[in-house]
């Protein structure tokens, strides 16, 4: 079932949507893949308690953050 709404996005995010040639079908996926993420960061609070995060390190945030721009390029092909 689908419901059909009207949003506002800016300039840079509307184009790389339409971009796509399916709108809907991109903005769907990245509303998916935040709730995954935030589905994630609670499993992560479960396994390893509130405040999970002040205990990761700076050379690992560091690391962390390399890999994301890295996994970033790799799709940005």
């Amino acid at each position: 079932m689908t419901k059909k709404i009207t949003i506002s996005l800016p300039d840079d995010l509307a184009e790389e949507a339409q971009r796509s040639g399916n709108a809907s079908g991109y903005i769907a996926h990245a509303l998916r893949e935040q709730r995954r993420i935030r589905n994630g960061m609670a499993a992560l609070d479960r396994l390893f308690g509130a405040g999970w995060q002040e205990q990761v390190s700076d050379s690992d945030r560091r690391r962390a953050e390399s890999l994301f721009d890295e996994a970033h390029r790799q799709e940005a092909g």
